[in-house]
């Protein structure tokens, strides 16, 4: 499972982690196997949590903390990974909430799983209802892009867009914004009440034009050449946040597909 190719032709992927097997196995994910160590075993916590993986009778296979070192992703191994079955669905539209403005984010050909996954918990902690995927974009299950999530994918829908999805964000009565570097409309001056889709591009060659889209920037001072993308896009989404709770429009659930 460690190739986007394996991922691809088996449908599972590895997570790993306390916490990111935790959150999935509260949010139901299938799991094949979990690997655990004696590192697991040391606290309370720990415990715990092969406690429950046993409730749920998921198949265990108990290694040596050396085993583990060596089959890790990570630096510092937490004792425990999990194979789980698990894809990301495309969708034709975006899933409105019920009542209150909507607030979805797209990346566009993002590269970098870091960046993904650090938007995909910015986007969850800001009260998004949503992140889209375009073709281009780094594979959502790669195993950085996940561990950047921070748990945060299994509280926030995540899903492909299809090549139609502008036209159905229109059609839908969304706004949608295009992040640019220079020469946009400072986000700041923007309308962050209404129902939105905010687009952010790949961290070299920034963002195309967006058909129908806003430019919005970041405004920087003169020495500053760029953010990095996921930076500006929670800079972009807290500021939503707080606009949209000075106006009394409370975070409202996202649909989890």
């Amino acid at each position: 499972m460690a190739s986007h190719g394996a991922r691809e032709k088996t449908g599972r992927t590895v997570l790993e982690g306390r916490r990111m097997v935790a959150e999935a196995l509260s949010s139901g994910v299938s799991f094949r196997q979990v690997v655990y160590s004696a590192r697991l075993l040391q606290d309370v916590e720990g415990k715990n949590l092969i406690a429950r993986l046993q409730a749920a009778s998921i198949q265990m296979l108990y290694v040596t903390d050396r085993l583990m070192d060596e089959i890790s992703g990570v630096e510092a191994p937490q004792g425990v990974m999990g194979v789980v079955s698990w894809a990301i669905g495309e969708r034709d539209a975006f899933p409105l909430p019920h009542g209150g403005p909507a607030l979805f984010v797209v990346a566009e050909e993002i590269q970098d799983p870091g960046n993904l996954g650090t938007l995909i918990r910015a986007a969850q902690a800001a009260g998004a209802h949503g992140v889209g995927v375009t073709k281009g974009t780094v594979e959502v299950m790669n195993p950085k892009t996940l561990r950047s999530c921070a748990g945060s994918i299994f509280r926030i829908p995540v899903f492909r867009l299809s090549s139609g999805w502008i036209d159905a964000a229109l059609a839908q009565g969304l706004a949608v914004y295009s992040t640019v570097v220079a020469e946009g409309r400072p986000y700041d001056q923007e309308d962050w009440t209404q129902s939105v889709v905010v687009v952010l591009g790949n961290e070299g060659s920034g963002l195309a034009e967006v058909p129908g889209a806003k430019p919005i920037s970041v405004p920087m001072v003169p020495t500053a050449n760029s953010l990095n993308v996921a930076i500006a896009g929670s800079v972009i989404l807290f500021h939503a946040a707080s606009q949209r709770r000075s106006h009394g429009l409370l975070p409202t659930p996202p649909h989890m597909v």
